[in-house]
């Protein structure tokens, strides 16, 4: 079994990097790589690398970073049948560990990483079709959330959070602005091959389990195990209604009000009446309007977690 670490060293607002070297850095041989991102891309293109020249050895992908990091490791290795993922947790921790778990950064849950013994669990993906192909591990999103997540991770105000653990903090600055910017739009879905159509939508959200957003519980129902992906639209609602539902996210509270429309599906289809941003966990995937629609569906690609639950 190969160990590969993939440290984005932004993570826990790039305090936990130097601790996690420091403690990898006495396990390090032949059968363990650590990678340290320089860029956005750069865990895809490297993980999509290595599987094409590794298509049979059995790997696991330990990474210590947000869920963007662990997308572009989960779809640079869509080549790969024998790869498995964990998330080592660092600083507040991200929505694949509130679902998934991962590994305390600890010099005990390093060695227990690279000395697993293969027990894992097996969940569904999303597989998506729009500007850009590929996969998401928690959800897909497009419209206000997509427009936030968009704006946050492009602002310099970011990076100085981030250095004071502020950067949670960047996502209420650009929420704010973009309550009074942001355009609703007329939406069109296929759920499972039946039509809806919504007006004034603020966002739509595909999700594989129930966490978003930073600890959001989007679609509280959501199983990565059931087959289904669970789908929320949120739509015909004021400024005012609207922050209220969505402040209620939080604790999943969101889906007692009839502006908010809940199904479990396997295949979606949308195509929004303007071009609204897209994002898969969190990461920008260009935007999708009327003929740029989106198709999600279950992937057939599973997704291999490394079970650590015992007590890590």
């Amino acid at each position: 079994m190969k160990t590969i670490f993939v440290l984005n060293p932004q993570a826990g607002g790039g305090k936990a990097g130097p601790a996690f070297l420091e403690v990898l850095n006495r396990y390090q041989n032949e059968s363990v790589e650590i990678w340290v991102t320089t860029s956005a891309g750069d865990a895809r293109k490297r993980t999509e690398a290595w599987c094409r020249l590794n298509r049979e050895t059995e790997v696991l992908f330990a990474v210590m970073g947000g869920d963007g990091t662990m997308n572009e490791v989960f779809d640079g290795s869509s080549i790969h049948n024998e790869a498995y993922f964990t998330s080592v947790l660092a600083g507040s921790g991200n929505d694949f560990a509130r679902y998934f778990s991962g590994v305390p950064l600890s010099e005990t849950g390093i060695k227990r990483i690279i000395e697993w013994d293969e027990t894992s669990t097996s969940h569904e993906s999303i597989a998506f079709q729009a500007n850009e192909n590929g996969y998401a591990v928690s959800n897909l999103g497009a419209g206000f959330d997509a427009e936030v997540a968009w704006l946050a991770n492009r602002s310099k105000l970011k990076k100085q959070l981030n250095r004071l653990s502020l950067g949670k903090l960047v996502y209420v600055v650009f929420l704010i602005r973009c309550l009074f910017t942001f355009k609703p739009f007329t939406l069109k879905a296929k759920l499972d091959g039946q039509p809806f159509s919504f007006e004034k939508v603020w966002f739509v959200t595909i999700s594989n389990q129930p966490y978003f957003g930073g600890g959001m519980r989007i679609a509280p129902k959501a199983d990565s195990m059931d087959g289904e992906l669970d789908v929320t639209i949120v739509h015909g609602l004021s400024v005012i209604k609207f922050l209220t539902v969505f402040l209620s996210v939080f604790k999943g509270e969101h889906i007692r009000f009839k502006e908010v429309h809940t199904a479990k599906v396997k295949r979606i289809e949308l195509t929004p009446s303007h071009y609204v941003r897209l994002h898969a966990d969190g990461e920008d995937k260009g935007k999708i309007g009327p003929d740029a629609k989106l198709f999600a569906q279950v992937a057939a690609k599973t997704l291999k977690i490394a079970d650590f639950r015992d007590g890590s």
